[in-house]
């Protein structure tokens, strides 16, 4: 580094006077730049802030959101905290879907960003509420009132069922049919799991879910998982969790054999 002192400092050399006024010129107009720049940086973030957050949500309630291990193995426990109320998905929630995917009616919202916290068409905020967990997409998934029991579906009553199809086929098949409804209800609750191994990817799978809508769950659907073996054979699971290993992602649940009569169901156009 050069000394401060010697010519060429600037480029010419100045007199004592002539470099005192111009350090004292030159630190004004860097405070004064760097006041402008903080300025403009204050105001960059400001407009992106809001940006991200439009402005008939930014009188809404904030919700904070943590995750855990759950006590069930490959599964999580997340829990938001909102008003004065706690909320969490756990292996009991992992099958409780929206009815509709995307619910429109905002009720909070996240400390930063746009993420929002939605009430549920047929439930009282107080017990089910849908939260944004997603990144860069919407992904809304249920919370329950950690003041509420699980959803019973062991002896709920289920009206309609819906496959959906499997993330490599689109069939989508409904019947109101309750004997076969209560084949699929009774295989989950008293079945016994198999081994099954499934593909390593889960996009190479045929795995899906089934939608069973109950009036005494409005607004929400009980979602037990479907996977439809190449060799014919089809089983169900209460839920499914997936486990990331070196970018890989491999699926874990409890398969149970599903029943002739479903399995023929699947099949029939």
């Amino acid at each position: 580094m050069r000394d401060p002192g010697s010519p060429g400092t600037f480029g010419v050399a100045v007199d004592l006077v002539g470099e005192d006024v111009l350090t004292t010129k030159t630190k004004w107009l860097i405070g004064m730049a760097a006041v402008a720049a903080a300025g403009v940086a204050v105001v960059a973030i400001g407009w992106f802030a809001l940006e991200a957050v439009p402005v008939s949500h930014l009188n809404l309630p904030k919700y904070s959101l943590e995750q855990t291990d759950s006590a069930h193995r490959w599964y999580r426990r997340t829990t938001v905290h909102f008003n004065s109320a706690v909320y969490v998905n756990d292996f009991e929630d992992y099958s409780i879907w929206l009815a509709y995917p995307v619910p429109t009616h905002a009720i909070g919202r996240a400390p930063f960003g746009n993420s929002l916290v939605c009430s549920i068409p047929g439930q009282e905020p107080t017990d089910y509420i849908a939260v944004d967990c997603g990144s860069e997409m919407e992904a809304y998934e249920v919370f329950r009132n950690a003041d509420r029991p699980p959803f019973d579906w062991r002896h709920a009553r289920f009206q309609t069922m819906e496959f959906a199809g499997t993330m490599m086929h689109s069939e989508h098949k409904r019947t109101a049919d309750s004997t076969l409804v209560a084949d699929v209800v009774r295989t989950l609750r008293e079945g016994a799991p198999v081994s099954v191994s499934l593909p390593a990817a889960i996009n190479s799978t045929n795995l899906g879910r089934l939608n069973l809508v109950s009036d005494a769950l409005p607004g929400l659907t009980f979602c037990p998982a479907v996977y439809c073996d190449s060799a014919g054979p089809a089983y169900l699971a209460e839920s499914f969790a997936v486990e990331y290993v070196n970018r890989t992602e491999k699926i874990h649940a409890q398969w149970i054999p599903a029943s002739e009569a479903f399995a023929h169901w699947l099949k029939t156009p």
